[in-house]
């Protein structure tokens, strides 16, 4: 990888480090990561030019590196890859401030449709009609997630009812992440490669829900976001609904179909139901004394 840095970025490091493919080095207090790129390569000119306009708007991200051939894109032994160059170093984790701060600083500034992923309607009822369709097909073949599948499409399927009863509101979108997690690092959220367009909630939801899933008492960090935050109605009612939905469990479902990890990662997530209805119990009574949210008749039983 030395040869192909110095030939395409004219960078010789002393050491490099490769971690799940991603060769990470230092060069002058400057931090770089090479990250192999296995997305939509039409995608790539719009993540760069996302990544340009917030450095015109005084908004902090890491930048893309071109190539000696002023190209975004470097194929090494038949591999994309993409060149960051990052002000932070690799080691510092996110905090919810640093959610609150990027969210907020990243609203109300243009974006091309391409990045947006807020017509959550639409993308999660397309999943889900995928998935259904996987497990008539090869269910046999999984039967933890033949007999776990249905209770959670249920659950997802109120959230997609929330939506549909819902005024649905496409203004005030910020710079989010496809997914963020608390075991993740600074480096992390200021990555362009991880940016996508949605609601400022998103993050925080799915922070919560994957620190929900590792066990870790939530509660306080939940009650801190809604209370230090400034959000509207509309924005606590789709914090409820994206909470309602599983990400947890249809990320790990991918895993299992797309990549042939073992289903029994599974396992842990379906022991913690009770404890994720519960979750979601207090939530609605929570959100539901600052909002009127419609009624969920399978959630007030519990």
């Amino acid at each position: 990888m030395k040869n192909a840095l110095q030939y395409y970025y004219h960078l010789s490091p002393d050491n490099i480090h490769q971690m799940d493919g991603v060769y990470k080095f230092t060069i002058q207090d400057q931090y770089y990561a090479f990250y192999p790129y296995d997305g939509d390569l039409n995608q790539v000119d719009t993540i760069y030019h996302l990544s340009i306009n917030l450095w015109k708007y005084g908004i902090y991200c890491h930048q893309i590196v071109l190539n000696s051939e002023q190209k975004i894109v470097t194929i090494v032994s038949d591999t994309a890859y993409i060149l960051i160059k990052s002000n932070y170093a690799f080691e510092e984790k996110i905090t919810m401030e640093h959610l609150i701060s990027f969210s907020n600083m990243t609203s109300n500034i243009p974006y091309q449709n391409t990045m947006r992923h807020d017509n959550w309607e639409k993308l999660w009822s397309e999943k889900i009609d995928y998935f259904e369709y996987q497990v008539n097909q090869f269910g046999k073949s999984h039967p933890i997630i033949r007999d776990s599948f249905s209770y959670f499409v249920g659950i997802a399927e109120t959230g997609i009812s929330l939506l549909n009863q819902t005024k649905l509101d496409y203004k005030n979108l910020v710079v989010s992440h496809k997914r963020i997690k608390r075991t993740q690092t600074v480096f992390d959220l200021y990555n362009p490669l991880s940016f996508i367009v949605d609601l400022k909630i998103r993050d925080a939801c799915e922070y919560f829900k994957e620190s929900f899933m590792t066990h870790e008492n939530i509660w306080d960090d939940i009650e801190y976001y809604l209370t230090h935050n400034t959000l509207t109605s509309y924005e606590y009612l789709m914090f409820f609904i994206r909470m309602l939905y599983p990400s947890f469990y249809f990320d790990l479902y991918e895993d299992i179909m797309h990549y042939n990890k073992d289903e029994k990662l599974l396992i842990p997530v379906i022991e913690h139901v009770g404890q994720y209805e519960k979750l979601l119990k207090k939530l609605y009574i929570y959100i539901g004394n600052m909002i009127a949210l419609p009624e969920i008749e399978w959630l007030k039983k519990i």
